[in-house]
């Protein structure tokens, strides 16, 4: 029986409330032994299920774990109609999105993020797959498919799962090969903006001990953002569609039980994008501040229509990323397990944009070879009132990407072409360890530490090509030479830096039904680097950031079906990185900031068949300094980016019982107040509050086996921004804006 204990703690369903009271027990397990009636466990067994965590790297009910945590289950991420990594923050509080293209993914949690574009950096939100840390930001916005879960973590949470886990952690669990029998589905979507789509998966046993399962999605997409007419040139704009789509994924797993007591499990995974239609801008004309430069007083977009550009060049993004990851599970006595979790990740891209927007010929162009290996050995034991972890990490990252300018407005040539290369070579290791200790049956103590060491080093360096008078391949700027030349800035390609994580917590459990808690813990973050020749070396790189984290909590079971989890924090931020353009250049800035606010969530199954979910979050935060785009000027007590006062996200599902199956309706969305989508603040990054609706409506037959939706996106067409870039120094704004009003319908039949 030991080896079942095994599986069910890797397939634990580590899924919060939302949207688990769908109409089938999307998530119901059997418990081996019912415990006493309480209002938790009966909501449990009902269409709630026996919801499991794994928050904490071990099994634990969901009521029972002292963290704000969020979470979609695979069936919920499909009548959500998600079906890519960056969609998820539609029905998670206090996530929020910044995006330029499907190729880079900024997520934002209780206001912190890196909202800097530069390859070479890391996000403080961690992003886990299937147990491993994915570092780059542009191998997070892939395709979702066959998903078992997604967790949301708020708060740091570097304890455990270490790397730039500053603000939370998101982390993507897709199914694996756990299931004897043979089973599988297909799905096919059709939908506006010639948008199609196909997925399936199939998965068994292989023969004794052995399971195996693969899954693949193909999707193609024309994009929403139209050419219009340029009126700079005075006649229609010619360049392409973008935000589209065109690319496939394929994944497989293996597993293999190797005794009664070890569970070995493989996936490889390979995803492909090729030509898809991206990198064009809404661009607006915009006045600038004479004290800073930054944009005010923009004008509507110079197409006339925030969902058209006014370019005539044809950008996209190519590429693969594959990934491969071993784990292993081990019992080693009846009270103590061993795991191994092993992962290589090769990704190679390219992406291409009209960052002239149609005011001027400027192809920027951004290239990325990259590549990790991490390895973690962790063990873990409990007994009757004691529960500890403690592990090791390992984590290897080579990246060598870079950016090329072109055009005469840039280079002063018609022909001329600026080339910047980045190798980063970068490590690092962490020991770590965390126990739980019952004080008494009700109150249990935790305690965490976590040591982690970052070893990194660059090399940037500028050449110039089609130059008057230079020779190709002259090297314009060498970050190494230029230390060289100004030995007080000797050391600043390094970086060699260690410090500690760490987490306290009492939890407080009178019943079955209420957990309160008090937490306090210490992210890190380490340094790196803003590489552009324009920026001055006393700025090239920046410092590590430290967060200190105090939150108060409950989670209650209120009656059968009905759940209520609240949390208030306050973050202090010691060198907080902010992200400005200072001289128009990327640029990462430390300035101490605070944050505070909470989170509710209420999900609720009333009656048979009604659902309801609702979240709020709540943000107060202050930067104390950002600059902006004339050196030495910048914006005091600025809000963070993407960090609105107040957001809500709900969700209403109502099934009708039929003679042949279930008809289910379902209205869904999100409200976010004013935000400003740059650190600076400028004027011009300011997004007004607005709501997004989506509908849907679906009929499933009496067995399960098949399923027809018919759905619609953003219902009421409403415009809002997904990214903005302040170039009001030079007259303009280039934004983003979020898909218009999409309709769609989708066929799934599973077996």
């Amino acid at each position: 029986m030991r080896r079942l204990t095994i599986r069910r703690a890797i397939l634990g369903t580590s899924t919060t409330l939302l949207l688990a009271g769908l109409p089938q027990p999307l998530l119901a397990q059997t418990p081996a032994e019912a415990p006493p009636p309480t209002a938790s466990n009966q909501a449990e067994t009902g269409v709630l299920g026996d919801i499991i965590v794994t928050a904490q790297k071990r099994e634990q009910k969901l009521q029972d774990v002292g963290i704000s945590i969020t979470a979609l289950s695979g069936d919920a991420l499909a009548k959500l109609n998600l079906t890519n990594m960056q969609q998820i923050g539609q029905q998670v509080p206090g996530l929020q999105l910044q995006t330029f293209t499907p190729v880079f993914t900024a997520f934002n949690l209780r206001g912190v993020s890196q909202n800097n574009f530069q390859d070479n950096l890391e996000a403080p939100v961690a992003v886990y797959v299937n147990d491993v840390y994915v570092a780059s930001m542009n191998a997070i916005g892939q395709q979702m498919f066959d998903m078992e879960r997604v967790e949301v973590l708020r708060g740091p949470q570097g304890t455990l799962f270490g790397r730039n886990a500053t603000g939370g952690l998101i982390h993507y669990i897709t199914r694996t090969a756990d299931q004897d029998e043979l089973n599988g589905y297909a799905e096919g979507t059709l939908a506006e903006f010639d948008t199609y789509s196909m997925e399936g998966a199939v998965g068994g046993a292989l023969g004794s001990g052995i399971r195996a399962r693969i899954a693949g999605r193909w999707e193609k997409s024309d994009g929403y953002v139209k050419a219009g007419f340029n009126p700079i040139l005075d006649r229609q704009a010619t360049g392409r569609t973008s935000h589209g789509a065109n690319g496939y994924a394929l994944r497989g797993a293996l597993q293999a039980d190797l005794g009664e007591s070890t569970v070995v499990d493989l996936i490889a995974s390979y995803s492909k994008d090729h030509d898809v239609p991206t990198g064009q801008y809404t661009v607006r004309f915009a006045e600038f501040d004479p004290n800073t430069g930054l944009g005010i007083n923009p004008s509507p977009p110079i197409t006339g229509d925030v969902h058209r550009h006014a370019s005539d060049e044809n950008p996209f993004f190519n590429r693969e990323v594959f990934s491969l990851t071993g784990k292993v599970t081990t019992a080693l006595s009846d009270n103590v397990d061993l795991t191994y979790i092993g992962n290589y990740l090769d990704m190679d891209k390219f992406y291409e944009e009209d960052a002239g927007g149609g005011l001027f010929f400027f192809p920027f162009q951004t290239f990325n070879k990259y590549k990790q290996w991490s390895q973690e050995l962790r063990l873990s034991g409990h007994s009757e009132r004691f529960r500890w972890q403690v592990g090791a990490y390992y984590l290897n990252m080579d990246f060598d990407g870079g950016f090329t300018v072109a055009g005469e407005a840039l280079t002063g040539d018609p022909d001329g072409l600026f080339v910047a290369s980045t190798v980063l070579d970068s490590k690092n290791w962490s020991v770590f360890g965390q126990a739980e200790y019952d004080l008494t049956p009700q109150l249990t103590a935790i305690a965490g530490l976590r040591w982690s060491q970052d070893d990194k080093h660059i090399r940037f360096r500028e050449l110039g090509f089609n130059l008057t008078g230079i020779p190709d391949g002259t090297v314009l700027f060498d970050f190494a030479d230029q230390i060289a030349a100004n030995p007080q800035f000797a050391g600043r390609d390094r970086i060699d830096y260690g410090d500690v994580a760490a987490r306290a917590q009492l939890n407080y459990k009178p019943n079955d039904d209420l957990l309160v808690f008090a937490s306090f813990n210490r992210g890190i973050k380490g340094g790196n680097w803003s590489p552009s020749p324009s920026v001055d070396l006393a700025n090239f790189r920046h410092k590590n950031e430290v967060l200190y984290s105090y939150e108060l909590g409950f989670k209650s079971t209120l009656r059968p079906g009905v759940r209520l989890n609240a949390t208030a924090f306050y973050y202090d931020y010691k060198d907080y990185q902010a992200f400005s353009l200072t001289g128009l250049q990327p640029q990462v800035a430390n300035s101490d900031a605070t944050v505070k606010g909470g989170e509710i969530e209420l999900f609720a199954n009333p009656v048979k068949n009604l659902d309801l979910a609702l979240g709020a979050s709540f943000l107060d935060s202050e930067v104390d300094f950002v600059p902006a785009v004339f050196p030495g000027t910048g914006t005091v007590n600025a809000h963070m980016p993407q960090a609105p006062d107040f957001s809500l996200n709900w969700l209403l599902r109502y099934g009708f019982d039929l003679a042949p199956g279930q008809l289910a309706l379902q209205v869904d969305g999100r409200y976010n107040t004013s935000q400003f989508l740059e650190g600076t603040n400028s004027q011009v990054s300011f997004q007004d509050k607005y709501a997004v609706v989506n509908a849907s409506v679906s009929f499933t037959s009496a067995d399960k086996r098949w399923q027809l939706t018919g759905w619609v996106k953003n219902l009421t067409n409403k415009d809002y921004l997904l990214y903005n870039l302040d170039l009001g120094l030079v007259g303009f704004v280039e934004q983003v804006y979020a898909p218009p009003r999409q309709f769609g319908g989708t066929v799934r039949v599973s077996f």
